[in-house]
């Protein structure tokens, strides 16, 4: 039993020294982690035991001194990630951010140098062989295991610390709902916080919930479902976009700038409704904010830095924005800037009602900033081209790119936003000519990911941007300070648009002259709960929102005639863009964009040309294939082509 005791003080050890250098790595600074261990001392040794949890697979292993390393190295290689995503951004690293790690993967070049990505590379596999050297070399414990004994001694530390952590939660110490989760990660330290990011996902089960508690919040607690227009048959286009890491500089109080970089937001500000709006993470989480301003639901009560678009929405659909306005005959479109795949909208857009959706892929004449992404100038086209693609009214839900870190510096960021400024009155002056009736809500997802304290900023927020609702239907000049969930009810009910479950309960709360903030919250969580994992009784049972047959791009791309000359294929056809590719029994070839109506593959043999069904699919930079035009059988065609 000694042995079994000494072991557990060497983890209990090695583990406190793992903790240091984690915090360290997150802190980056030597005052900063004497304060922490100084002034949180009862934290810092919650967080040593949770450390220790994994260590105890060495009461279970031959190979001790292996075991103990590669634990130490996974931890080691979290916080280090963890201090590494710090230097980019205020969100510190979640479980969450396991499931972009794809995305990560695409953004490399964006924030690492080349030879920066040599390095890490090279770091990761000098770290992979030492290990394997490892278990080849390291001297393995020739006495017999005792696995019952092993196994209870895991049992009782696991549980330890469980019991450990579940009173720290009961009596306050740690929070188990993080309200800002980088303080969170600063004041209860990144094992916790990651381990609760982990485990806790998901809206738990309201205290409550059931049949009688809908009724009552659906009795009490929303707006009557009666929708009617401002005036006769008047339903005016929705258009809504959230404007990447747009923030105003004048409200950093170290900013020297000499000049307004966005002076046309400014007069906007000045001429029509708006306000603060609230977001729910800084410097990066731009899904989380789209989820909020789509859904109504607040992100509050899902785990720590849970991306609902990479856990829930993969599999179930959620009443929305644009559901709600197709029940008054809305046609519900999605415009991004950017790859379709990226937090896997072209998956998760089906599951909140929309129609159609226009990424990069579908677009032409993409320009980017030095930073590569594309310019947001390329959306008044796509955003003029939506309105002209029905009869009826439009929602168009824009998510523009172009301000989208790293930046090499705080003037870069500003040229970005001076730009898209620009791009917001381009715009405007074009919606301006159109007769129909049109509203146009503009936001920033989250504040641009500097190292900036609440402190530095005039309003004394980092999780506070700014939001303008430009109309040509004289909209009362309200100033109103909203959260992201609220926005979209906000605006349908300045237009005396009454529809959707969680519209309505946001417009009798925002419309309540003496509103109950606590219940407010409580009911808000009752109706997510419901809603996402619940038994939907605010729908009598089940969910009336089927996933849609979501349509990429608004037109249509098309094969009119196809050429084989000297080894090279011809496509002609309409509508191509730089990520059309030619494919040949569904397997893409080697294809070159000539414009809008050519794509050539060269050097393609003529027994393959003539044996294959041609294609042209939609492709982006991951390789995954997002929409195909008509097929064209060239066996059909290749006698005629050739008389």
């Amino acid at each position: 039993m000694k042995q079994y005791v000494r072991w557990m003080w060497k983890i209990f050890a090695l583990s406190i020294g793992i903790n240091i250098l984690i915090e360290f790595a997150s802190r980056k600074s030597v005052i900063s982690l004497g304060s922490y261990l100084t002034g949180s001392f009862l934290i810092f040794l919650i967080n040593t035991f949770i450390i220790s949890v994994p260590f105890t697979i060495l009461f279970l292993t031959k190979r001790k001194v292996f075991a103990s390393m590669f634990v130490s190295a996974v931890w080691l290689f979290l916080g280090g990630v963890n201090g590494m995503l710090l230097i980019f951004r205020t969100t510190p690293f979640t479980a969450a951010d396991l499931y972009l790690i794809k995305y990560a993967v695409s953004l490399a070049t964006v924030y690492f140098t080349w030879a920066q990505i040599i390095l890490i590379t090279v770091g990761i596999s000098i770290g992979v062989a030492a290990l394997l050297i490892l278990w080849k070399k390291a001297p393995v414990c020739e006495e017999k295991i005792q696995y019952h004994r092993g196994i209870t001694i895991s049992a009782f530390c696991v549980l330890f610390v469980l019991g450990l952590t579940s009173a720290a939660m009961k009596t306050g110490l740690v929070a188990v709902h993080f309200g800002n989760i980088g303080e969170a990660f600063h004041i209860y330290g990144f094992p916790y916080c990651f381990a609760n990011s982990l485990f806790n996902t998901g809206i738990s089960k309201p205290h409550g919930y059931g049949t009688e508690t809908l009724e009552a919040i659906k009795e009490e607690e929303l707006v009557p479902e009666n929708t009617y227009e401002l005036s006769k048959n008047t339903k005016p286009n929705i258009v809504m976009i959230q404007l990447e890491s747009f923030f105003d500089p004048s409200l950093w109080k170290q900013s020297s700038l000499s000049y307004d970089p966005i002076p046309f937001f400014h007069q906007l500000q000045k001429n029509y409704p708006g306000g603060y709006i609230s977001v729910p993470s800084v410097g990066a989480g731009t899904a989380n904010t789209e989820f909020e301003s789509i859904t109504g639901m607040n992100l509050d009560f899902f785990g720590p830095g849970e991306y609902p678009y990479k856990t829930v929405l993969k599999k179930t659909t959620c009443e929305s924005v644009a559901f709600d306005l197709k029940n008054l005959g809305y046609t519900a479109h999605a415009i991004h800037n950017n790859e379709a795949t990226f937090y896997d909208r072209n998956r998760v857009f089906p599951q909140l009602g929309f129609d159609t959706f226009t990424p990069i892929e579908y677009m032409n004449e993409i320009e980017r900033n030095p930073t590569g992404w594309c310019k947001d100038k390329i959306l008044t086209g796509e955003i003029i081209k939506t309105l002209d693609s029905s009869l009826g009214p439009d929602f168009i839900y824009t998510i523009s790119v172009q301000g989208h870190g790293k930046y090499p510096d705080f003037e870069y960021y500003c040229h970005q936003i001076e730009e898209m400024d620009q791009f917001v009155r381009s715009l405007v002056n074009t919606l301006r000519t159109r007769k129909e009736p049109i509203v146009l809500v503009m936001y920033g997802d989250h504040l641009p990911g500097f190292e900036w304290k609440e402190e530095d900023m005039k309003n004394q927020s980092l999780f506070q941007t700014e939001y303008v609702i430009w109309n040509n239907m004289n909209l009362p000049k309200v100033k109103k300070d909203v959260e992201a969930y609220q926005i979209a009810a906000h605006v349908l009910d300045m237009l005396q648009i009454h529809e959707g479950t969680m519209m309505r309960f946001h417009q009798k709360y925002l419309n309540n002259e003496n509103p109950n903030e606590k219940k407010y919250l409580e009911d808000m969580k009752t109706l997510e709960y419901d809603i996402l994992y619940g038994d939907r009784e605010v729908y009598g049972g089940e969910s009336p929102y089927k996933k849609t047959n979501l349509k990429m791009g608004i037109e249509n791309i098309d094969v009119d005639r196809v050429v084989y000359n000297d080894h090279d294929l011809l496509v002609y056809g309409e509508n191509f863009t730089p990520y059309s590719k030619i494919c040949l029994d569904g397997k893409m070839v080697d294809t070159t964009f000539v414009w809008p109506q050519l794509v050539i593959a060269k050097e393609v043999p003529e027994k393959k040309v003539i044996d294959s069904e041609i294609s042209v699919w939609q492709i982006g930079r991951d390789k995954v294939p997002l929409g195909v035009g008509k097929t064209w059988d060239f066996r059909f065609y290749y006698q005629k082509e050739r008389d």
